[in-house]
């Protein structure tokens, strides 16, 4: 069986011969297409590439030796080889570079992937314990769930008596509330009876409350006619009763000065008796004329004594 870095170095010779550069991803392609396996890791791929550009670089100090050839073509021949060495020199230096830098990121690459597999194996081991944590938590409750399935039976065992009598007291309440309901059907068909029975009633009492209402207003406005009637009969009446005391005024000023006259009169009366009978006598039934007059209204001359 070929060794890893034989198996390398003809993957390098093979990629070469075709015009491509060696690398650790062409490498494994062509080693996977060769054989139909990988072998080693990444960084003994990349050590056994560097060993042959190595292996490759002294090729440059080695002379070229051809038979039978001319000594101008020989050196030519030299010269040449010795360029062509320089040249894959250089090239082989920028690959060991750029190679460095790729190995560099593998090594970064590498690290961050060991890393995140030592947090994994850490998150691993703490999963582990919390699953055993957990199991035994489990374990806990399956027997916790035991006894409180055994105290479950024997509670149900207990109260199965208990039940029994709840079922039939909750029979018992069935029957007594489907009764409450029909008597509660009876009187919801009662009370419709007598809500229809009192809109009939409503009914009625609208029609006669409308029929009154009419009457009411006609009642009314024959009221005010009444009152307007009234009304002007008193203002009417009112007119009458200052007249009638505007004449009841009059009556009395003249009764006044009626009065005022008769005792004027029986003064004179007076005085002419004490001057003498027959003046007196004389003048008497003239003054008593004279006053029933004024009494009644009438002007009276008076006639100079």
């Amino acid at each position: 069986m070929t060794d890893r870095r034989t198996l390398t170095w003809q993957a390098c010779d093979a990629l070469a011969a075709a015009a491509k550069k060696p690398s650790i991803g062409s490498v494994r392609e062509w080693t996977l297409a060769t054989t139909g396996a990988k072998r080693g890791s990444d960084t003994d791929v990349q050590a056994d590439v560097n060993a042959w550009y190595q292996e490759l670089l002294k090729l440059r100090h080695t002379a070229v030796a051809i038979p039978h050839l001319p000594d101008p073509i020989a050196a030519l021949a030299r010269e040449f080889w010795v360029k062509a060495n320089e040249a894959a020199a250089d090239a082989l230096t920028a690959e060991r570079e750029a190679l460095g830098a790729q190995a560099a990121a593998a090594h970064e690459v590498a690290a961050a992937a060991e890393r995140r597999a030592t947090a994994a194996n850490a998150r691993a081991d703490a999963t582990a314990h919390e699953l055993d944590v957990a199991r035994e938590s489990i374990r806990h409750l399956e027997a916790a769930l035991s006894q409180l399935h055994a105290t479950v039976e024997a509670t149900a065992t207990r109260h199965a008596g208990q039940l029994e009598a709840r079922d039939e007291r909750i029979a018992a309440l069935t029957d007594d509330f489907a009764r409450r309901e029909r008597e509660y059907a009876t009187r919801i068909a009662e009370l419709d009876g007598v809500r229809t029975h009192a809109l009939l009633q409503i009914d009625e009492a609208r029609t006669e409350s409308r029929h009154w209402k009419t009457e009411c207003d006609r009642i009314a406005a024959e009221n005010a006619s009444t009152a307007a009637r009234y009304q002007h009969c008193a203002a009417a009446l009112e007119a009458d009763l200052a007249g009638a005391r505007g004449r009841l005024s009059a009556v009395e000023e003249a009764l006044a000065a009626s009065r005022q006259r008769c005792s004027q009169l029986e003064s004179e009366w007076t005085l002419a008796k004490a001057n003498g009978p027959a003046v007196a006598v004389a003048t008497a039934p003239k003054r008593a004329r004279a006053g029933k007059l004024r009494t009644a209204g009438v002007p009276v001359r008076r006639r100079k004594l």
